[in-house]
């Protein structure tokens, strides 16, 4: 692989974006890996050498290196402007009121007459029902007509097909034949298929009722389907009324793209049902986001008997329509039926390999169970936790560690929380209070309520019911929650928040060859994490000149066993990379660690960059800017020693707002997911801190620029070499940045990234073994020559005056034993060395035996440290001095020696 001039970071973002938040498919054609950069447990030991060198950032040696020039000054407010060609065609559209300003419109559309339908007597058979506001997801990928395929071949392929009945309300999206609301049943859907495209059809009778201009998000369209369903279908065993678009949870469902993107709130979905009176139905669906949460339970409980739904986004188009049917037809037990509608989500592929597949089934007979078990918890919490550290570390303990839903790093927000995993946090920190029952009986009805929930591996400690994440406090939505005691609650806690303005406190205590162990202190405290970057100037607008420190990489800090000192390890410089075009350099992605989950016995690590997204073909009109929002998601396979990447996909969002006067809006992430293809372009973004002001951190342009992918994506680790324009290397530094609760943050002082240490013998520089078997202080000002990689050398360095060299060696698949080990290289020493050649057993640093030999040629004298790992890998060390001084030398190589930490 070609070596990389990147421009990195620093074209900050125009204030326009507002874009402000704090630090928070198929498998890649590479397979690339690299030694685990971290380990998951922190040190349960006092922090010496060997108790903290698990923690130690290892790397490989076989990638070639990541060059990284660092623009000048006056390059560093240049925001890229480039946009594909189509994007920069193309015009506002005039039937969308303010670009930017998406999600509401008062207008509610307009109807076609309502003709009471004809009776259809479902006497012995099941009727499903399906309100499909097909918005941007059909728009740009037809994915609502690709469900109604589905859903017609499933239909098609039962073996009891007479028995069901199958109506659907399709439109939503401003798209030929997709404007306004059509209703229409299986077989006009089977005669709409026949030209692959919905929607279309001219005859008087192609569909039950059409209306051209009706609004899917307003209540007048949902009100009118429940009143078809209402009179023209009775009698059924059973019923399903299924909602399919985009969902976010009590902020609402769905969005009519000729609308404006206004979305049915859940009070209009509240009213419809109340006004059309149509019925309880057996099983209310949602193939949507974030909708199996308690506030929409709220709502369809008085409607329904079962609900079924997502905690977290949908990846992929959604539910397999197929199966669904199938499930739906074939079980006679709704709840069955229910149950096999969640397991096939998460367990078939259905065309797609993305993570994050959570489906759960909800017995809405127990809601009134959940609240009356919920109020009381949440009672006591808000009761207490303005005078009671117990109660207040404990409820912070739990929302900040509790399975977070539709969380956007770059607007710095969250949707949701499971219920049943922010029950059990806080049980784990609370059961001894006057809290302990309460928490065991909101545990239990949490588990009643949930008939069935299944999940894809990769949202662990999601059990199948969501709440509102308790910082979300903006007063219009008040009107959605779950009961007055929850409101008072989150108000109780957002008093507690904003009386917390203090920010954590770090103390740097001390550094050694494995980072640097530093003390943070604060009450509230959230999350420490460790950054590694640069300092680059940036210039503002009024020509003010700032220094930001630009974050490259972010790992956990660990906790130590001592109370509140953690550990930042120092990084070795190798990250994730990725070629979007074999004649160029590949591009630095700004990606941190946001989930780790095992699936299938293996361990997966999942990494995010937030980037602006062009995706190739589609039309950005009516777009405040050219691009979606998007995160880029790495999904990484852990074996406890490499990293793989094995895929990726890309998970877009919008923000909506709820009128006018909304300056914040908020994060819908979209239905659909995507894999970078041919003709893609993606713009990087990072974030960095005002290095006078740490509080002040921006998020930037990676410099870069817009990335136009020429070929698929080949994912990598590379060294990174950043540089100045003036060749000369830059500096890293590394620092501790802490979070509290409630927002308030504090970076720690930059430390120097050069892994040297203070000896006996001046500076000695720490070497790691870029497989990560061990690592070793050596002389500093030693220079390193080429090793004989084919002799299984892998490090030689020698002093610029003669007086000392050394050279290691590692070799893998060794199958005899340490002292057989030894044997065989004295049995070779005896053949090559003087006479005068000694054997000794020693201990290394973490005190496992090690064997030293010594020995003289005459004109050289010699130290050799032998150690033999449990798994076969050899590294041995020899450091060669001038007979005439070799008793100094020998100091120098046994305090070397002395600090080997082999893995």
């Amino acid at each position: 692989m070609s070596r990389q001039s990147v421009w990195l970071a620093v074209a900050c973002l125009m204030a326009v974006t507002g874009l402000l938040a704090g630090c928070s498919g198929e498998p890649s054609p590479t397979g690339t890996t690299v030694p685990t950069p971290e380990t998951t447990d922190a040190p349960t030991t006092e922090p010496t050498l060997a108790a903290a060198e698990e923690e130690t950032t290892t790397v490989p040696q076989t990638e070639a290196a990541t060059t990284t020039t660092v623009p000048p000054i006056e390059e560093t407010t240049t925001v890229p402007t480039t946009v594909p060609a189509a994007a920069e065609e193309s015009e506002t559209a005039t039937d969308r009121p303010v670009p930017g300003k998406r999600g509401y419109s008062d207008d509610h559309g307009v109807l076609s007459e309502y003709v009471k339908p004809a009776e259809i007597d479902g006497t012995g058979r099941k009727l499903l029902a399906i309100y499909m506001v097909g918005s941007d997801l059909e728009e740009n990928g037809l994915a609502g007509s690709i469900d109604l395929d589905e859903l017609v071949l499933g239909y098609d392929a039962l073996a009891n097909w007479e028995d069901v009945e199958v109506v659907v309300a399709f439109g939503g999206a401003d798209k030929d034949g997709w404007r306004g609301m059509k209703i229409a049943d299986i077989f006009q859907l089977t005669e709409d298929y026949l030209d692959l495209e919905y929607g279309n059809e001219t005859a008087a009778n192609a569909y039950l009722y059409q209306a051209d201009g009706a609004h899917m998000g307003d209540e007048s369209s949902l009100r009118l389907f429940l009143d078809y369903l209402r009179d023209g279908y009775v009698n059924f065993d059973q019923r399903f009324l299924a909602f399919w678009d985009h969902g976010g949870s009590y902020k609402g469902f769905g969005n009519d793209t000729n609308f404006n993107r206004d979305p049915l709130h859940m009070d209009e979905i509240a009213a419809a049902f109340n006004s059309s009176q149509a019925g309880v139905f057996d099983l209310v669906g949602f193939d949507a986001c974030l909708m199996a949460s308690v506030e929409v339970a709220k709502v369809i409980e008085p409607h329904a008997r079962y609900m079924i739904a997502s905690e977290e986004d949908e990846p992929g188009h959604g539910w397999l329509w197929s199966a669904v049917i199938q499930a739906f037809a074939e079980e006679n037990s709704i709840v069955e039926a229910g149950k096999r509608m969640v397991d096939n989500f998460v367990e078939d592929v259905h065309l797609y390999t993305d993570e994050g597949k959570t489906l759960s089934l909800l017995d809405l007979g127990e809601y009134d169970n959940l609240i009356g078990a919920l109020d009381p918890v949440v009672e006591t919490l808000g009761a207490r936790i303005l005078d009671s550290p117990e109660f207040s570390n404990g409820l912070i303990a739990a929302e900040t560690g509790a399975r977070s839903y539709g969380v956007s790093e770059r607007e710095g927000s969250r949707a949701s929380v499971d219920l049943m995993h922010f029950a059990q946090l806080m049980a784990s920190q609370l059961s001894d209070t006057a809290l302990g029952d309460s928490l065991d009986r909101l545990i239990e009805a949490v588990d009643s309520f949930v008939v069935h929930s299944n999940h894809d591996g990769s949202r662990p400690n999601s059990f199948g019911v969501a709440i509102d994440a308790p910082e979300n406090t903006t007063a219009e939505f008040s009107a959605y929650k779950v009961s007055d005691t929850w409101l008072e609650f989150q108000s109780v806690y957002e008093d507690f928040l904003l009386a917390d303005l203090e920010s954590p406190v770090v103390i740097w205590e001390y550094s050694d060859s494995d980072g640097t162990f530093s003390t943070v202190l604060d009450e509230n405290l959230a999350d420490v994490t460790t950054l590694y970057g640069f300092v680059e100037p940036v210039e503002h607008e009024d020509g003010s000149v700032e220094d930001f420190f630009m974050v490259v990489a972010e790992e956990q800090a660990f906790l130590t066993e001592i109370e509140d000192l953690y550990l930042a390890s120092t990084w070795n410089q190798w990250w994730f990379t990725v070629e979007y075009d074999p004649q160029a350099n590949t591009a630095w992605i700004p990606a941190f660690l946001s989930d780790r989950f095992e699936d299938g016995g293996l361990e997966y690590l999942l990494f995010t960059a937030e980037i602006d997204y062009y995706q190739a073909g589609k039309d950005y009109s009516g777009y405040e800017f050219p691009y979606d929002f998007a995160t880029m998601v790495l999904i990484v396979q852990d074996d406890g020693e490499y990293w793989e990447i094995v895929d990726h996909f890309i998970e877009t969002y919008q923000i909506l707002y709820s009128g006018p006067d909304d300056e914040e809006g908020t994060v819908q992430y979209d239905k659909a997911t995507f894999q970078i293809t041919e003709g893609d372009q993606v713009q990087f973004l990072n974030f960095g801190f005002s290095y006078e002001d740490p509080a002040n951190d921006q998020w930037f342009y990676t410099a870069d620029g817009l990335l136009t992918f020429v070929r698929e994506p080949v994912f990598q680790f590379e060294f990174l070499e950043f540089e100045h324009p003036s060749g000369e290397p830059i500096d890293y530094y590394y620092a501790i940045w802490a979070e509290d609760a409630a927002g308030n943050s504090t970076l720690g002082d930059l430390i120097p990234a050069d892994r040297v240490v203070d000896s006996p013998f001046g500076n000695m520089q720490i070497f790691v073994d870029p497989y990560g078997h061990f690592e070793i202080q050596m002389p500093q000002d030693w220079i390193e020559e080429d090793p004989d990689m084919a002799a299984f050398e892998i490090f030689k360095a020698s002093d610029a005056d003669g007086n000392g060299a050394v050279t290691i060696f590692v070799e893998e698949g060794i199958q005899v034993s340490p002292g057989e080990y030894a044997d065989l290289l004295e049995s070779h020493l005896i053949e090559t060395a003087a006479a005068d050649l000694t054997r000794e057993t020693v201990e290394t640093a973490q005190g496992v035996p090690a064997v030293l030999f010594e020995w003289s040629d005459g004109q050289e004298a010699f130290t050799w440290l032998s150690y033999l790992s449990d798994d076969g890998i050899a590294i041995d060390i020899i450091y060669s001095f001038p007979t005439d001084r070799f008793g100094t030398g020998k100091e120098l190589a046994y305090y070397s020696f002395g600090t080997l930490l082999a893995d």
